[in-house]
């Protein structure tokens, strides 16, 4: 009974985890092997994933999401490390700062997006006016680089403070005499910076773009509350290429097989952080 008592203190957690994860997982993969037609489901087998991998739109939507991604996840990483340089220097008002930069990070995708959506509205969004007077852009969600730009912006605007908070935990766990030492060293701000809080905040960095990385595979509210996909598909990435299987073609079996090449995706990422942090850190 000994044995099994720690087993049993966490039975409850590990239901709930199979009930809220597990099963919708292996329930997605079960309808991946199937086509719904007249309310009965048919097995097909890998049909559904041969005509995802074989569709011009799934591999436009895989380039849109690692355009978004690369882009995304590089701007916030650059964004956060500033902030959290200036954070850790521990500046008057620190708290005043942080509370107004984590408001963004405290709504809802849906929110944001109908917020940059408005910005940007012809003649009427303050963000239009500014662009139209400073740049000479007249309607900038009217195209495909302007729409992809627009929901990075505010994606980046909504990320930035989970990735400083981050960044900031790993940069006040580095001991301030090393920063110490080196300066009587002789060193430089960006000696200091590469060969102190670069190195050391490194697994920190790498946790902090796994997530994100994540983030940005997933991220579907943003896409609907900017753009819709638009213009045409210009914007439409595998998670909201995923949406609209469901939503607009009632395709269940092939949006299932969407969804797990998602989580493919996923576990490949974190697998290649995983093991590129046991590396450092070995």
């Amino acid at each position: 009974m000994r044995k099994c008592y720690p087993y049993l203190l966490i039975a409850p957690a590990i239901g709930l985890i199979s009930l809220v994860s597990l099963y919708p997982t292996l329930y997605s993969l079960y309808l991946s092997l199937h086509r719904i037609r007249r309310g009965s489901m048919e097995w097909v087998g890998l049909q559904n994933y041969s005509t995802i991998l074989t569709s011009a739109s799934f591999w436009q939507s895989l380039q849109h999401t690692l355009v978004f991604g690369v882009c995304f996840v590089s701007i916030t990483l650059v964004c956060a490390y500033g902030l959290a340089l200036m954070f850790n220097q521990k500046l008057a008002l620190n708290g005043l700062y942080m509370t107004i930069i984590f408001v963004p990070w405290m709504l809802s995708d849906i929110v944001s997006g109908v917020m940059f959506r408005w910005l940007f509205l012809p003649r009427t969004g303050v963000g239009h006016r500014v662009l139209e007077v400073l740049l000479g852009i007249s309607n900038l969600p009217s195209t495909p680089a302007g729409a992809m730009s627009i929901v990075i912006g505010a994606t980046v605007w909504q990320a930035t403070a989970f990735a400083m908070l981050l960044l900031l935990a790993g940069l006040q766990m580095v001991p301030r005499e090393i920063y110490e030492a080196a300066l009587i060293d002789g060193a430089t701000r960006w000696q200091s910076f590469w060969h102190i809080t670069w190195a050391l905040v490194r697994p920190t960095t790498m946790i902090t773009t796994l997530f994100l990385s994540i983030q940005a595979i997933n991220t579907i509210g943003m896409f609907l509350a900017i753009t819709e996909g638009g213009p045409g598909r210009a914007t439409e990435v595998l998670s909201l290429h995923m949406y609209r299987e469901v939503m607009t073609f009632f395709n269940f079996g092939s949006a299932a097989a969407l969804s797990v090449i998602l989580f493919v995706l996923n576990a490949v990422l974190a697998t290649i952080y995983i093991r590129t942090l046991r590396a450092e850190t070995a």
